[in-house]
């Protein structure tokens, strides 16, 4: 599958079991290279990243192994300046590539070095996570947070190629395999009523990675990602369709702390999407219900929780950088796979919440 994207940035999303066994040669069609970098966070690290410096030792190319702390709190700029030193200290240059080898985390913070580092070096992205694989790899956002917000700062810088291996995810928890699923069914729900349609034939059966199945969601999910993306590089109109579920889940996660995880948060916020959906943009009722049952399914909440603090989530939600003179641009359905940009003022929305939380 290949992501279209003018002369200069084109480049293949692959997937497939067992893929990273032939990642040397797809290094080695990806362009020569004056040094090598393989980044990744304590977790993955014993657990792909090591292999995978060792099967690239075996066809000579030598990697530096570069770790970052592993978590939401290592996106800062603290993070990448580290990085950054480290590459210095081993004298990376421009012909240098870096290989982003972890979740989205690992990706936001390898892509943003590379994309300020000596003005710009090549990088490829290797996902581990469901999540990764089928949403923040893909499209070349990079970033980190502020103490103010999530992504606040950041750079669109496209990676050379992106490896999608399904085998990676038998390393994942369940509940991380859960938190990825909220990205499979938000691009379902905006653009691909057949996923949707098979997601609900497998459901809870999702979570198990042996699937025979599992290749064929990924390689659709991410084929709406690279849809999307293609039309839309750098966000300026389609492509805030893949917000669906975000807005809301951004200030869902800031107001708890980060103690929800970046999957319940959307699913979180696809259900209030999905009610919104039914009360200003038409969506029916049968599928709206169809569409929370599922992802409630896979174990994964559709409400508000209770004791979240109302004023940290609005206040959270009125620093979205999607919001323009009071006005949010929500992403809400008027069919399954059919997203509408609905404007919302925060007036309005900050009434709406109230009123289904104090329910």
């Amino acid at each position: 599958m290949t992501l279209r994207k003018g002369v200069d940035r084109s480049y293949d999303v692959l997937v497939g079991r067992r893929i990273l066994s032939h990642l040397h040669e797809e290094i080695q069609r990806s362009g020569a290279f004056s040094s090598y970098a393989v980044v990744t966070d304590e977790h993955v690290r014993p657990l792909v990243a090591e292999p995978l410096q060792k099967l690239l030792k075996s066809h000579q190319i030598d990697t530096e192994l570069l770790t970052v702390p592993a978590g939401e709190a290592a996106k800062s700029v603290t993070t990448v300046v580290e990085l950054c030193q480290q590459l210095v200290v081993r004298g990376f240059d421009r012909q240098s590539l870096l290989l982003a080898v972890g979740g989205g985390v690992v990706g936001d913070i390898v892509g943003f070095a590379a994309a300020i580092y000596l003005r710009g070096i090549r990088y490829i992205q290797i996902p581990t996570t469901i999540l990764a694989q089928v949403d923040s790899a893909i499209g070349g956002k990079t970033g980190v947070d502020l103490p103010s917000g999530k992504n606040l700062l950041g750079a669109f810088h496209q990676p050379l190629l992106v490896l999608c291996d399904p085998d990676m995810l038998d390393t994942l928890p369940l509940q991380a395999r859960r938190d990825g699923l909220a990205e499979v069914i938000k691009t379902a729900l905006i653009g691909d009523p057949e996923l949707f349609a098979l997601l609900g034939r497998e459901g809870g059966g999702l979570l198990d990675v042996d699937s025979p199945v599992l290749e064929t969601i990924l390689v659709r999910a991410c084929a709406v990602k690279c849809r999307v993306v293609s039309q839309d590089e750098h966000e300026s109109g389609l492509r805030r369709i893949l917000n669906f579920g975000h807005t809301l889940g951004h200030a869902v996660e800031a107001a708890s702390n980060y103690m929800i995880t970046h999957g319940q948060a959307v699913a979180i916020g696809m259900g209030v999407a999905l009610q919104f959906s039914r009360e200003w943009t038409g969506l029916g009722k049968a599928e709206a219900e169809h569409a929370l049952s599922l992802i409630n399914e896979v174990g994964l909440p559709t409400e508000i929780p209770p004791d979240l603090d109302l004023g940290s989530l609005l206040a959270a939600l009125e620093k979205d950088k999607k919001i323009q003179s009071g006005i949010c641009h929500f992403v809400l359905l008027s069919k399954i796979g059919h997203p509408v940009i609905h404007p919302i003022r925060l007036g309005e929305l900050r009434r709406s919440l109230e009123a289904r939380m104090n329910q």
